[in-house]
């Protein structure tokens, strides 16, 4: 992942956005190819390519293949130019813009489809807490199916907003399912060392 101060939301690609069009994207723009890293599922790595672009600043494509998108993100120490880059991102390629990922989460209603759409929201989020998303989130913490908790206990840790300090707290104490339970005290423990919430 980007390794400057200052990242873009990360922009979730359509599903048939293909390698050719990020290619185009970069060639247009010069973005300078600075390499990639290949997967590595047994050690949690995902297939990352890198670019130059031009201002100080990089741009990743990334292939989370625990969450299940691709995403393009910018990275800067400047916010703004960071979000600059991904309104180019945003204008060339089709990405979920953030309307259509609560209508995905709203129109879900099997557990399949509900935690990869709570997912979805998750890894594509502004950067900081909208009530939109919060509320879905909190809401799926309370869902009989195990998977979708988890779901969106791991939505959580993608956003990293400390406005679900309260839910995962709840989580941890509370669900009947060890595993979601620990990943929720797991996602505390991590939001601390990050300096998100005092624990």
């Amino acid at each position: 992942m980007p390794d400057l101060n200052r990242t873009s939301r990360r922009l979730i690609l359509r599903s048939h956005v293909e390698s050719g069009d990020i290619q185009a994207l970069a060639e247009n723009n010069q973005w300078e190819f600075l390499g990639d890293i290949d997967r590595d599922p047994a050690r949690g790595i995902f297939y990352e390519a890198k670019w130059d672009s031009g201002d100080g600043g990089s741009v990743h494509y990334v292939v989370d293949e625990f969450a299940d998108v691709c995403y393009m993100v910018a990275a800067n120490e400047d916010s703004q130019a960071a979000n600059r880059i991904a309104g180019i991102i945003e204008s060339a390629l089709p990405v979920w813009t953030l309307d259509e990922m609560l209508e995905e989460f709203d129109v879900s209603v099997y557990p399949a489809g509900w935690a990869k759409s709570i997912m979805r929201l998750g890894v594509g989020a502004p950067l900081h807490a909208v009530e939109s998303i919060v509320t879905r989130a909190e809401e799926s913490t309370q869902h009989t199916d195990s998977p979708v908790r988890r779901a969106a206990v791991w939505s959580m840790v993608y956003t990293a907003w400390p406005e679900f300090e309260s839910a995962l707290t709840r989580v941890a104490q509370e669900d009947e399912d060890p595993q979601v339970a620990r990943e929720a005290q797991l996602a505390l423990e991590q939001f601390a060392e990050n300096g998100l919430i005092d624990l």
